[in-house]
């Protein structure tokens, strides 16, 4: 029987508010508040579950007496999975969920799994294997968030290890940071062991994460460029002054596209940059600078290429997954061939 123990705060343990964020650490061999929504949900697995449940302020100001009454708990349950939250955007509770994953992780070597927005400081505390699930900034999101928990579990009931990596990068949020880990080896020493064990064909990690991207060809023009219709797009996040649409600023999990149709340029004003990847000062003065449809129509009119589609396609790019970049892509992509584009000037930031 998988057993699977989860960590929540005084509040969503259902022990009380603020007033009870000096309380220490209970344990609980039953799930309680959204944790008995994920039991019900792999109810069918045959799941074992119980709770750990700790004051925020406690976590903190305690936190070695914490840690070693959740150690007690731990030896005492034998959990095959642990997770912690969701948090979403709180603050104390992020941090909580984040080290008590990454202690977990490290000292018993189980899959952990925490919940967090994207702006939530618990990411700065997080270790490099904990499975971080992105959420909204509010328990708004709890729905999906739930769901996103519970598929995640079954994988790792499952045992499909493949489904856990693709999960991590679909739902899971990137670590933003470089670990130190403290360790009795020189560099030099574990250079030449990890070396080894690739020769010999054994497990082995480095230990700075490699990010793998998959390679396309860059396809030729099917006509030449005087009789191309082209497009414009950029990840850049230009869109009209109010963001009417509400593209995200980081993170982007649409795209949109508005119309140039009898524009010789983009009018200061008007337009905005939605992206926290770059200054956007300069954009917002001259949004020519990320769309930069003033060239273009100069290039137009000189018959350097066919015609310039009536409407330009934005997204945001900067912390996006990925898994979602591509997505995006390919619906741009697609919608541009439906609509007989040749070629695409794509700009970035």
């Amino acid at each position: 029987m998988i057993k699977v123990l989860h960590y929540l705060n005084q509040f969503f343990a259902g022990i009380g508010a603020e007033a009870e964020a000096g309380h220490d650490v209970v344990f609980l061999r039953r799930a309680v508040g959204v944790g008995a929504e994920i039991e019900k949900a792999i109810k069918v697995h045959g799941v074992e579950f119980a709770t750990i449940a700790c004051g925020d302020n406690y976590i903190h100001e305690a936190e070695e007496t914490a840690l070693q009454a959740i150690r007690s708990s731990i030896d005492q349950f034998h959990p095959d999975i642990f997770i912690a939250g969701p948090a979403f955007n709180a603050g104390r509770y992020g941090i909580a969920c984040a080290k008590v994953c990454s202690w977990v992780r490290d000292n018993w070597q189980i899959p952990a799994i925490t919940a967090l927005h994207e702006d939530n400081p618990g990411i700065q505390e997080i270790g490099r294997h904990v499975f971080v699930i992105q959420t909204g900034a509010s328990t708004a999101s709890m729905a999906e968030t739930l769901k996103r928990l519970t598929l995640l579990i079954e994988k790792l009931i499952a045992g499909d290890d493949s489904g856990a990596v693709n999960f991590r990068a679909e739902y899971c949020l990137p670590i933003p940071r470089r670990f130190t880990v403290r360790t009795d080896k020189a560099d030099y020493v574990r250079a030449v062991e990890l070396l080894l064990a690739k020769l010999d064909g054994q497990a082995h990690e480095s230990e700075i994460p490699r990010l793998e991207s998959e390679r396309h060809s860059i396809p030729n023009l099917a006509v030449g460029l005087k009789d191309s219709t082209l497009a414009l797009v950029t990840e850049g996040g230009l869109v009209p002054k109010g963001n009417p649409d509400r593209l995200e600023s980081s993170r982007g999990s649409r795209y949109f596209k508005y119309s140039i149709d009898g524009l010789d340029g983009l009018e200061r004003g008007k337009f905005e940059a939605m992206h926290t990847g770059y200054d956007t000062s300069t954009v917002d003065q001259d949004p020519d600078r990320i769309v930069p449809l003033d060239a273009m129509r100069v290039l137009e009119k000189a018959q350097r290429f066919k015609k310039l589609h009536d409407h330009y396609f934005v997204t945001t790019g900067t912390g996006a997954m990925p898994s979602k970049m591509a997505e995006i892509g390919a619906g741009i992509a697609d919608e541009l061939a439906r609509s007989g584009i040749n070629a695409v000037l794509l700009t970035a930031t």
